[in-house]
């Protein structure tokens, strides 16, 4: 999600829409808004199955209604551990905005994120001035939804806020509101027969483009060009990036008596803060930011595999530019380099894999992440009914990451070399600077349970693909 902070704006237009009037000054707090539209593949995880007319992972989810929306929000925040924002029933519902769980926009919030609250540049359209360029509408979307973010994004770095399809807001519809509602976070009518939506759809003539504009629909209504996006409460205290656990850096011992491929030397290793994926990347996150999928087809939520090395880099890299963010990675072949100072995704190291894997400062010295029990925790070959499943099957570890023994065996930056450990430095190791193969960690459906050790280390030359190797994604805590 990205942040949006908060301030002051003039709300509405006089252009064309009597709705739109009258101009008036609003102040909002700060909150964080969906960098995308919620897509078919974020549904499915959620709910379990996909409503949408036309099917994609990377597609708007679409014919929901607002009723659905809000179940989604609420169903997605208990999945992360938050306090839903909603409660009650039918026309009965009400939102709790102190609570900090995943929430609809008010239409105040979408049209300040669209006209990019305090870093507008007062263009006519969410992002700039050509709508070719930043939205798919009645001219170039061939009259039907596109995957999310393919458009430029705004100057906060959030997609489709104009055309693709229409995004539910929270408000009740009243088209007079504006001449009552307050100047400080307004939420809407107490009362009212439909409910707002914003943004255009890929349908709309360019007159529906503009941030002002504003639509309604009963909120039982579901078609194939209305969608939604997330809001969610800024509780004053850095926000891990979607779908990631914060893991505070600290020391501990690396290595394991049971270690395998030179991994018994237990060295004392320092880290600093980072976050790292909670799942494996899926096979529609993949397809989202790469537009193909290499996998045998067996679900979204499943884990991508034969990809090779390189490919997880280029991951990595094509997701960070879609998300405004530096790159890590740069080079190619046996020259890629890794920019540490950068602010987008990578790979673990060997060592914050590790650290993660063992629960980090809250590390309880399970044999296996997150237990001493391998059943509880991992997919492998001794319970194996299927060659891998879905993410977050099975338990999480101390920090609340799954899938880090078992499943699927996952590609790290660093080098490998039995002997690194004798000579690797003890804060933030990276590996030696050449070698042959890449660290392969967590074992996998493939191996046994000796394997799947926190302490076990692997390997495999980059231009592999397999079955048995996917990866998950790290960021820096800056």
């Amino acid at each position: 999600m990205v942040f949006v902070k908060g301030g002051t704006f003039t709300q509405g237009s006089r252009e064309i829409f009597s709705d739109e009037e009258p101009i008036h000054k609003v102040s909002l707090d700060s909150f964080y808004l969906g960098r995308y539209e919620v897509t078919q593949a974020e549904w499915q995880a959620v709910m379990g199955y996909n409503p949408s007319m036309v099917k994609g992972d990377a597609l708007p989810v679409e014919s929901v209604d607002w009723y659905n929306a809000i179940k989604f929000c609420n169903k997605k925040s208990r999945a992360h551990g938050l306090t839903p924002c909603y409660s009650g029933s039918g026309e009965h519902i009400v939102c709790n905005f102190d609570a900090d769980g995943y929430r609809l926009p008010t239409e105040a919030e979408w049209e300040y994120a669209s006209r990019v609250g305090l870093r507008s540049r007062n263009y006519k359209y969410s992002g700039g001035s050509d709508p070719g360029k930043i939205a798919w509408y009645e001219m170039n979307s061939g009259f039907k939804t596109r995957p999310v973010g393919q458009k430029e994004p705004n100057e906060l770095g959030i997609y489709d806020m104009n055309g693709n399809v229409g995004e539910w807001c929270w408000d009740r519809y009243d088209k007079e509101y504006y001449k009552t509602s307050p100047s400080k976070n307004p939420v809407g009518p107490s009362t009212g027969g439909s409910r707002s939506y914003r943004g255009g759809c890929f349908g709309s003539p360019v007159m529906e483009l503009r941030p002002s504009v504003r639509f309604n629909r009963p909120p039982g209504y579901k078609n194939f060009d209305l969608g939604f996006r997330l809001a969610k409460k800024n509780t004053g205290v850095n926000q891990p990036p979607e779908g990631m656990v914060p893991v505070r850096g600290g020391t501990f011992k690396m290595g394991s008596s049971t270690g395998r491929n030179g991994g018994k030397i237990v060295h004392r290793v320092t880290l600093d803060s980072f976050y790292i994926g909670r799942f494996e990347v899926t096979q529609g996150e993949w397809e989202a930011v790469m537009g193909n999928r290499p996998s045998e087809r067996i679900g979204t939520r499943a884990p991508i595999n034969f990809i090779d090395w390189y490919e997880a880099v280029e991951y990595c890299n094509r997701r960070s530019r879609l998300e405004g963010l530096i790159p890590f990675y740069s080079g190619s072949g046996e020259h890629i380099v890794c920019n540490f100072d950068a602010d987008g995704y990578r790979l673990p190291t060997e060592a914050e894999w590790e650290f993660a894997s063992r629960g980090g400062i809250k590390s309880r010295n399970f044999k296996y992440s997150g237990s001493n029990h391998a059943d509880e925790v991992a997919l492998y070959r001794d319970n194996l009914l299927v060659y891998f499943e879905p993410v977050g099957q099975r338990k999480p570890n101390e920090l609340g990451i799954y899938d880090m023994s078992g499943n699927m065996a996952e590609w790290c930056w660093d080098w490998y070399d039995f002997d690194y450990y004798r000579v690797s430095p003890a804060k933030n190791p990276r590996g030696p600077l050449s070698g042959v193969r890449r660290v392969i960690r967590g074992g996998g459906w493939a191996f046994s349970e000796e394997y799947l050790c926190t302490g076990s280390r692997f390997y495999e030359v980059p231009f592999r693909k397999t079955s048995r190797i996917s990866f998950r994604v790290v960021r820096s805590k800056k």
